[in-house]
């Protein structure tokens, strides 16, 4: 299918309209540093192998399974807010990736484009109303809810026109997308899924571009 088919545009936000991964992964060794190094290590590795679900499902994750906690709801609290903090102040200076701009100027008309990511829904549409970059989407979506249950209300309720086309940088954002009947496209340049390129390699029907540049070449 070529792209000026598509009647719906889905972006994720961290490594396809921002360069922000390394600064998330940074985010989250830091804030759990305080445990112990060995303990950030895992959940780093834990973040960077399961990119695109919430903060909030990998903080749960970290107290109940790398550290083996029942009772850490305050506990969680507090590094939630630490790692939003440190998030907000990086997203505001992280770069946009190549030819961001230049490929949401050259979408057809009448083509709705929703941002649909991990991070905080409250957070992300703040930082991209003060980027300037708010005016180019219909919706901005991300946590605490996740991108599966996101998808699953905006296409009962018609939100999405299909056919429909979703740019990830994760296996994850490729699963969401399959299931709710999104062509997918694996953006490679800013990711963080190790052997990425290699995965979606044997799926002919992903394709697979660096930046977004790579669009803007052509519409096939």
């Amino acid at each position: 299918m070529g792209i000026n088919a598509c009647r719906s545009w889905v972006f994720d936000c961290d490594g396809v309209i921002l360069d922000s991964n390394p600064l998330k992964s940074r985010a989250f060794y830091q804030v759990s540093l305080p445990y112990g190094g060995k303990k950030a290590e895992a959940f780093l590795r834990y973040h960077q192998g399961h990119g695109g679900i919430s903060r909030f499902e990998k903080f749960r994750y970290f107290f109940e399974v790398i550290l083996g906690r029942e009772n850490y709801r305050e506990e969680m609290e507090g590094l939630l807010a630490n790692y939003g903090a440190l998030v907000r102040e990086g997203m505001l200076e992280a770069a946009e990736t190549p030819h961001l701009r230049e490929f949401l100027d050259g979408i057809p008309a009448g083509t709705r484009r929703y941002v649909l990511s991990g991070g905080s829904q409250e957070e992300l549409r703040e930082i991209l109303r003060k980027r300037d970059l708010s005016r180019y989407f219909d919706g901005i979506f991300g946590s605490p809810e996740s991108k599966d249950a996101i998808l699953t209300t905006m296409i009962a309720q018609d939100e999405i026109p299909l056919p429909a086309l979703f740019i990830g940088d994760s296996r994850y954002d490729y699963e969401v997308a399959g299931k709710h009947g999104l062509c997918f496209i694996f953006m490679s340049g800013f990711s963080e899924f190790k052997g990425g390129i290699a995965f979606f390699r044997k799926i002919p029907e992903v394709r697979i571009i660096r930046n977004l540049g790579d669009l803007c070449k052509g519409s096939s």
